[in-house]
């Protein structure tokens, strides 16, 4: 790295360094090819086929939506593994956000720029089929830690709105990705888990250096036996120096919101309370709901009990789902599961039902 004197970004800054030798690729493309070379070299890809199960026996075996697969080594490429494992300990769920805008002059940035602001930023030119696009995104936050998500977007709007002169705004999206706590991935044996378990999460946002990373590590770990790089990047490394601050703030975090949660609901005198495209745990007689009301006016109940680890899930109002904010569950207004560690549903609750029993 070097140090620069200019940005390629009118945001006022007072130092800044230079990466060379980068590049830029598509990662959609990249993914395609990848699974292309796979299926050509006898690998089978199947889509919408949910495990719900995993088992030792005398081999892995995976209970999917499909039947029973077998196979010597299992590997959870998941974002993070399912069910209740020492690595959600390690890794804090956080949102993103980003947005494509056309701006009113051809004065698109040449580079990647990331800022050290609290909340940081960045920003990339995009162009496609030959048309350009600015990628700004940033106000990250901890999952299920802000209560309107939409503020976000706007936030992020008005920061984007004071540097640059935005035409409009074709497309903005959120995502998800989780932090390790001492910044490095965690690629390997899975703690807890078989000797033919691996894992690689903890990209911590970098999913397509991280995922490329995690290939090449497990790859010689299963087929050479091991990897010149997996102490580095061993899930069982323990960094006491390097990580015990966050471990332990994540820890307390995840404690506060279990606890929290069961003993904190808003009380509502009816449903008819909640506002249409509104959402809210509420305390309806002897019940806790989760309780989502359309555009049309029709009531999705669910129960808001994450089946991860019981904790008290929470209304994104700009992706429209149930968020978990201990590990980052997320699940649909009707309770699908959408992002693991969980891999049940939320309960649906029969709002008719729950009336009847009323009368």
């Amino acid at each position: 790295m070097s140090y620069t004197d200019v940005v390629p970004v009118p945001i006022p800054f007072k130092k800044a360094v230079v990466f060379g030798g980068q590049a830029k690729f598509h990662p959609a493309r990249y993914v395609y090819g990848l699974a292309k070379a796979f299926e050509q070299a006898g690998g089978i890809l199947l889509q919408g086929c949910r495990v719900t199960k995993v088992e030792e026996k005398e081999v892995m075996e995976a209970t999917t939506r499909y039947g029973i697969i077998k196979a010597r080594d299992l590997i959870y490429a998941t974002h993070i593994p399912p069910g209740v494992n020492l690595i959600h300990f390690r890794c804090a769920p956080y949102r993103s956000y980003a947005m494509a805008l056309k701006l009113q002059k051809d004065d698109y940035p040449d580079g990647l720029i990331y800022d050290m602001y609290d909340p940081y930023h960045y920003y990339r030119t995009q162009e496609i089929d030959g048309e350009k696009f600015l990628i700004a995104g940033g106000e990250d936050h901890k999952t299920a830690h802000v209560e309107n998500t939409n503020e976000c977007f706007d936030k992020l709007e008005a920061y984007i709105r004071k540097f640059f002169q935005v035409e409009s705004i074709p497309f903005k999206w959120s995502s998800q990705y989780f932090e390790p706590t001492d910044g490095m991935p965690y690629i390997g044996h899975l703690p807890g888990n078989p000797e033919h378990v691996y894992v690689a999460t903890g990209f911590g946002g970098n999913g397509m250096t991280c995922g490329t990373i995690s290939a090449m590590v497990l790859h010689d770990m299963l087929v050479n036996g091991k990897s010149e790089y997996q102490d580095l990047f061993n899930p069982n490394r323990l960094k006491p120096i390097a990580g015990f601050t966050n471990f332990v703030k994540e820890q307390a975090d995840v404690v506060g919101k279990m606890i929290g949660g069961w003993i904190s609901s808003e009380k509502i005198e009816a449903l008819s309370e909640i506002a249409r495209d509104e959402a809210k745990v509420v305390k309806y007689e002897n019940h806790k709901l989760a309780v989502y009301k359309d555009e049309t006016g029709k009531v999705h109940a669910v129960n808001p009990v994450c089946p991860h680890a019981k904790c008290i899930v929470e209304w994104n109002t700009a992706e429209k789902s149930w968020d978990c904010p201990c590990h980052g569950s997320r699940f649909s207004a009707d309770g699908i599961m959408l992002t693991g560690p969980a891999s049940l549903d939320l309960e649906e609750i029969k709002v008719t039902d729950l009336v009847k029993q009323d009368k």
